[in-house]
């Protein structure tokens, strides 16, 4: 399976709505119950919401037989706010090819400590390229109580 990388742009917005649909419905089903992904994503992915966000967005996307497939963001603090790959395609490379990137990206820029908040269902992928958790935390979304992971890796620079 070929991954095309490229960067972000505002026009992704849409895509990454349904990326981030699928993978919190069915990537995140073993992990959060029915009503918590809801609280989390919806019921039905919103499009405007998500034009808005990608607005000035940065991060990088992967693309598979020329659809995206994944996605990431990154701000100029280190923070890793989004990052989603589609159920289908979850286990197959996606999600690290495109941190690879990201990871470059912020030592490129001088980046010293990369941060994210990981759910249940990524901080194991986090975790096994060398983040650390910092503290289990719980979010409230429309009443619903979510669990989720601050996490970190410093970057070392040679």
């Amino acid at each position: 399976m070929a991954i095309h990388l490229r960067p972000l742009t505002a026009e992704d917005g849409e895509a990454a709505a349904a990326i981030f649909f699928d993978a919190v419905h069915r990537g995140a089903a073993d992990v959060y119950s029915a009503a918590q992904r809801r609280a989390w994503a919806g019921a039905a992915p919103n499009l405007a919401r998500w034009r808005r966000r990608f607005a000035d967005v940065s991060g990088v996307a992967a693309e598979v037989n020329g659809e995206m497939a994944g996605f990431m963001t990154l701000d100029a603090a280190g923070h890793i706010d989004l990052a989603f790959v589609r159920s289908d395609l979850s286990g197959r490379g996606v999600g690290r090819a495109i941190y690879d990137r990201i990871e470059a990206r912020a030592r490129a820029e001088g980046i010293a400590r990369l941060t994210t908040e990981a759910s249940k269902k990524a901080k194991p992928f986090f975790a096994r390229l060398g983040w650390q958790v910092d503290a289990e935390q719980t979010v409230v979304k429309d009443g619903i109580r979510l669990t989720n992971f601050r996490m970190s890796k410093p970057l070392v620079f040679e």
